[in-house]
Formats: C-alpha cells, structure tokens, sequence
C-alpha cells in the first residue's frame, strides 16, 4: 500500500516545502467514524486493548485503520465493533463503502438503506407517538433532534 505524497504547495517551483504523506483512505466515512469512536473511548479502553480484542497483536493497526494508511479486513468488523460498542451493521456498511464504493451502491440499490438497531428504535418511537400514521416530521422535532445530537 504505496503512500501518495503531495506538498503544501504544489505551485512551489523550488520544491521548497516538504513533501507529507497522505494516507489513501483518510477521509473516507469509515475513519472518520472510527477516529471518533476510539476517541470517545479514550480513559475507558485504550488501542492496545481494542486492538486485542479484535484479535491483533499490535495496537499500531487500528492507528492505521484510523487514519487511512490501510483498510479494516471484513472479517475483523464483528469483532471491532463489538470491542467499540457499536453497532456491526453500521460499520460493515462503512468498511463495504470503503473498500468496494460501487458494490456498496448497487447493493443500496437491491436493499436499500441499511438500518442500526439504534435507528430502528427511533423508527419504532416515531411509528408508535403517530400511530403509524407517517407524518412529516415537524421541524421542531427535527430541531430538537439536532440538537440532541450537537448537529
């Protein structure tokens, strides 16, 4: 897995500016999502334990799954999420999307959207306070949703 280097300014004819790796996966949902959780962690379970519990030796993996520099094995999604308290649905579709962007869209298209058992809770709620009526949802509901996740 070849790193990509760019430099701070492309336009530099000296080349003057350091040349920094970009990891080839770095922005993609699935680090983002996985920075966050591990961060929210922090205190309570460190890398090195994760990275046990989802069957590696080394903790320096999950820093590279983090950050980019290589993709998580669909075969350690259960076992990551589990060491992260999240739901293997919802990181299974993120590590698909990663790694296989257009079997990802044609499988959203044959299913449709893949729904985490704490989605499908809220669904239920909605379900139930309309009396299966499908409404659109208020706008203050939508605020206060927002709110309730620091959107």
């Amino acid at each position: 897995m070849g790193l990509k280097y760019m430099t701070k300014h492309d336009s530099d004819p000296t080349n003057a500016t350091r040349k920094k790796p970009v990891a080839p996966h770095a922005d993609t949902p699935l680090c983002k999502f996985l920075t966050k959780q591990i961060d929210a962690l922090s205190g309570v379970k460190s890398q090195r334990e994760i990275a046990a519990e989802v069957g590696y030796d080394k903790p320096n993996i999950i820093s590279m799954i983090k950050t980019g520099d290589t993709k998580l094995p669909l075969d350690k999604v259960p076992a990551l999420a589990k060491a992260l308290g999240v739901d293997p649905k919802h990181l299974f579709r993120l590590t698909i999307e990663q790694h296989h962007p257009e079997v990802a869209r044609v499988s959203h298209e044959i299913f449709g959207n893949v729904v985490t058992d704490n989605e499908m809770a809220l669904v239920r709620m909605f379900r139930k306070v309309t009396d299966d009526t499908d409404p659109l949802p208020p706008s203050v509901l939508v605020a206060a949703i927002k709110d309730a996740f620091e959107m």
